[in-house]
């Protein structure tokens, strides 16, 4: 289908058609990282009657809930992040899908979006947009990571910030994590403020979260910032990364 991608029919080459959310869901599927499944309606299938396979496609996720989020062209490279520019949204049925993906397509056209695009010079051809349709994690916890601390610079540090529940509060800002500072060659946890007297994720856990982000920075061969999830049952989830791009 030239109009829909699986995550494992795309890699980090296919920005233009997928993406930048896209491509990097795509290109960690294939790498073998806990990526939960998902497809992507390509920039090609905007405004195309692609209802029929989208739905076929959702099925085939065996999901009852999935997150539909905007994957712009110009999205999560290193120098523009469009975080909190265009739209996501969680928990979407199979009633609403079809609904939610043209309300992504409609959100490159909002004014946020053309005042971002404006300010970081964009050309009408890159406010492109794709939709990623992803199935729903249970998240018990979830977060960011930055595989280099932003807040110092520092390489050789990662940075984790944990919350309970979706980590939709976290990136709006709508909640206060947990923060943890971990030492990237020795594993240590250098650093904790935490919110509550005990914390949303357990040490092992970070140890785990940091070797994952390791990884994908090696994969990457940059510095990422990366959000995640833990399920009901422990297991940890990549659900995107991208460039840090304060470094």
């Amino acid at each position: 289908m030239v109009f829909i991608k699986s995550f494992n029919e795309i890699s980090k080459n296919d920005v233009s058609l997928v993406g930048g959310k896209g491509a990097s869901l795509g290109e960690m599927t294939r790498a073998g990282f806990p990526v939960p499944p998902g497809f992507v309606v390509t920039t090609a299938g905007f405004k195309k009657d692609i209802e029929k396979e989208v739905l076929y496609l959702f099925d085939e996720l065996n999901a009852e809930r999935v997150a539909v989020r905007s994957s712009g062209v110009a999205e999560d490279s290193s120098q523009a992040s469009w975080a909190g520019q265009l739209e996501t949204y969680l928990n979407v049925k199979r009633e609403n899908l079809i609904e939610k993906i043209k309300e992504c397509w409609n959100s490159i056209k909002s004014e946020r979006a053309l005042s971002y695009a404006s300010m970081q010079n964009l050309s009408d051809d890159q406010l492109i947009v794709a939709v990623v349709v992803q199935k729903m994690v249970e998240s018990k916890t979830s977060g960011v990571m930055f595989t280099a601390n932003p807040v110092s610079n520092n390489r050789n540090e990662v940075m984790i910030e944990s919350v309970l529940g979706l980590g939709e509060s976290l990136v709006q800002g709508s909640v206060t994590p947990d923060n943890f500072i971990i030492d990237k060659k020795t594993l240590d946890i250098t650093s904790k403020d935490l919110q509550k007297d005990k914390q949303a994720i357990a040490d092992e856990t970070i140890k785990e979260l940091t070797k994952l982000g390791i990884k994908i920075e090696d994969h990457y061969g940059k510095p990422q910032d990366i959000e995640w999830a833990i399920d009901d049952e422990g297991k940890i989830w990549i659900l995107q990364s991208r460039p840090i791009t304060t470094l």
